[in-house]
């Protein structure tokens, strides 16, 4: 998925050019008006990313005392 965000300020914005990992592959493109400023949206997506860095600090686990074993891993 490729997602933009962006305000066309001139005609020739209205080109966006996609990844190169979509070519020769059929896309659907959709395109409206955004209810909130791009300062908002730029706002709304750091608050979630806060929470994300919030949520996986909570998440860590102790490997100190980890051992990998490899024959273990592989017995079925």
């Amino acid at each position: 998925m490729y997602r933009k965000v962006f305000v066309a300020e001139n005609a020739e914005d209205l080109n966006v050019r996609l990844p190169d990992e979509y070519l020769h592959k059929g896309i659907e493109v959709i395109a409206f008006d955004l209810d909130e400023s791009i300062e908002e949206l730029k706002a709304s997506k750091r608050e979630a990313a806060e929470k994300a860095i919030e949520v996986f600090d909570t998440i860590l686990v102790d490997r100190s005392g980890f051992k990998f074993d490899r024959d273990e891993a592989n017995e079925r």
